[in-house]
């Protein structure tokens, strides 16, 4: 990389994101004046897009609002990635945190916050990712009128109504986003950038308030980025994906956030064996095109950071989506690059805790960005590469909720022997979908162990004998009975007022079946064995569940229970 480029100002990385169907792709089709949402299946984003907006583009956008500042602004453009739900902070990462520099995100102003916005709010804070939201769909508002792209003009012109409810839908929206921690305002209304975000309504149909949206980025940039943005240094990236068709062959989509990429340069690919890449060709789409649907690429010699690029290159098709590179020139570099990476994958990994799920990923990056992802769970395990005999060993021995083999973006050979020692498996490439996983297979495991415990756990009833519906005097003892409280279970050990043991509760039959239970308020008649009715028991009389101390004091602790009950019985048993 020549000495010039150290130093120079790249364009920040901003990422979009939000919950399905929002706009998020709609919004920036229209700055790039392409389709890509109509071209997708369900119009919905299936993979990763990066879009460079130049300056003079943006000037011509947002003309009225930086045409005063323009000779100030130092940042060459913008660099958009529109991704699948949170992967620019959690798969894709550079060595210091997410590779976003700011982020777009993206609400409905008729549908609120939803899910993944949730989703998206808690790793924008703990990234701490400047950001600001497009709250997009205006245009769907009853009685909108679009008079042209400004959206504080286009205000001025809407009915009073029109008002009212715009300003209903924006101060539920401020009053949804305060309950996650975060102080919003309309953008023409913040006075400090650092305290509140900005809320910029627009359209991805019409457009308005796309000028408003790009001069709040440019500000925030100019503001907050300046000084993170300077090229340090030899280039470094991250991969989006891997592709192959008939006229390029294997070809792979980058993201470049730092230095610069040339024909003939060679790359380090930072995977669990690291893959060395010599660089045969560099495309780039034309400008304010996706990288995903741009077919007439450029052919280029040299590129700078930030940029997205697709490359040509031997080795290409032994790399993997998410795993980051950078350029090596010599063969001590490479050298020295190696030993610095085995050590850092050393460092990263976690290696047998006590308990604990085990997380295997293709790459660095990845693992990092599981660990972080899962933080707050147990991790017993954490590795590069894929799992092993050993970690389904491993697995075998560890809790229910643990028994679990998460892979990343790794081949996993011990599928089918992992099913079959009843150990959960999940794998994709896709890594918040991991967790969602996750989360839904711990909260049903739990929901299966909660039902589990109810169905083990001991009955306890008060029951009478009715008058007049003796069947059998003995041998076994027929009585009809009425729950009076609790359930009566057959097995269950019978005590009277005193605390002597009556007998056992052989059979339970009601309406001439037999059944396993009677819950209260429930007729039926019961059978004893060894007891005469009208000796040891008779008409009338009132009986009660027998249960040990140990079974009372486990019962103490069961909300279902019938607490009064409980009681009762623990005084006729004399329990302390």
């Amino acid at each position: 990389m020549g000495e010039q480029s150290i130093g120079k100002i790249r364009q920040p990385i901003v990422t979009v994101l939000g919950h399905v169907d929002h706009g998020k792709t709609t919004l920036l089709d229209f700055v790039r004046n392409t389709v890509v949402a109509k071209k997708e299946a369900g119009r919905i984003t299936q993979d990763i897009g990066a879009t460079d907006v130049k300056i003079s583009a943006i000037l011509d956008i947002a003309s009225e609002y930086l045409k005063n500042i323009k000779d100030k602004i130092k940042i060459p453009g913008l660099l958009f990635i529109d991704t699948p739900g949170h992967l620019a902070f959690t798969a894709m990462r550079e060595k210091g945190g997410a590779i976003a520099d700011l982020a777009i995100l993206v609400i409905d102003i008729n549908e609120g916050i939803k899910p993944q916005t949730e989703e998206s709010l808690k790793i924008l804070r703990k990234f701490r990712t400047p950001f600001v939201i497009a709250l997009t769909k205006i245009d769907k508002l009853p009685g909108w009128r679009n008079t042209g792209k400004d959206f504080l003009i286009n205000f001025r012109e809407q009915s009073e109504h029109v008002k009212r409810e715009f300003y209903e839908k924006l101060y539920r929206i401020e009053g949804e986003l305060s309950n996650y921690g975060f102080n919003s305002a309309i953008f023409s209304e913040i006075k400090d950038f650092t305290k509140e975000v900005a809320i910029v309504p627009c359209s991805g149909i019409t457009g308005e308030g796309i000028p408003n949206l790009f001069t709040v980025l440019i500000g925030l940039s100019q503001k907050f980025l300046v000084d993170k943005l300077k090229i340090s240094g030899k280039g470094k990236g991250v991969i989006l994906e891997l592709k192959k068709d008939e006229k390029l062959g294997n070809n792979m989509d980058v993201i470049l956030y730092d230095g610069t990429l040339k024909v003939g340069d060679e790359i380090l690919v930072e995977l669990a064996e690291p893959v060395f890449v010599k660089i045969r060709g560099l495309l780039k789409p034309s400008s304010l095109q996706d990288i995903r649907v741009e077919k007439k690429f450029v052919s280029i010699n040299k590129i700078s950071a930030a940029a997205g690029v697709k490359i040509i290159g031997k080795n290409v098709e032994k790399v993997l989506a998410g795993a980051n590179f950078q350029v090596v020139n010599s063969k001590a570099e490479k050298e020295k690059l190696l030993k610095e990476l085995k050590k850092e994958q050393i460092s990263k990994e976690i290696e047998e805790q006590t308990e604990g799920i085990i997380l295997r990923a293709s790459n660095l990056g990845g693992l990092e960005a599981l660990i972080n992802l899962f933080e707050g769970v147990r991790i017993k395990r954490a590795k590069i590469g894929p799992p092993t005999k050993e970690d389904i060993i491993a697995l075998e021995s560890v809790s229910p909720e643990n028994k679990v083999l998460i892979c990343f973006n790794v081949e996993n050979p011990f599928r089918d022997v992992a099913n079959s020692k009843g150990i959960k498996v999940i794998e994709g490439n896709i890594i918040y979908k991991l967790f969602e996983e996750f989360e839904e297979w711990r909260e049903e495991l739990k929901r299966k162990e909660e039902e589990a415990r109810k169905q083990k756990m001991k009955k306890i009833a008060k029951i009478k004998l009715l008058k007049g519906f003796v069947f059998r005097q003995s041998n076994p003892a027929i009585v009809g009975i009425e729950v009076l409280a609790g359930i009566l279970e057959e097995g269950a050990k019978l005590i009277n007022k005193e605390g002597k043991l009556i007998g056992k509760v052989e059979q339970i039959q009601r309406e001439g079946k037999t059944i396993k239970r009677l819950e209260k308020d429930g007729r039926g008649a019961i059978s004893i064995p060894k007891v005469t009715i009208g000796r040891q028991i008779k008409e009338e009389d009132i009986l009660y569940s027998y249960i040990s101390r140990e079974e009372y004091r486990e019962l103490k602790n069961y909300e279902e229970v019938d607490k009064e009950l409980l009681e009762e019985i623990k005084e006729i048993l004399n329990y302390l």
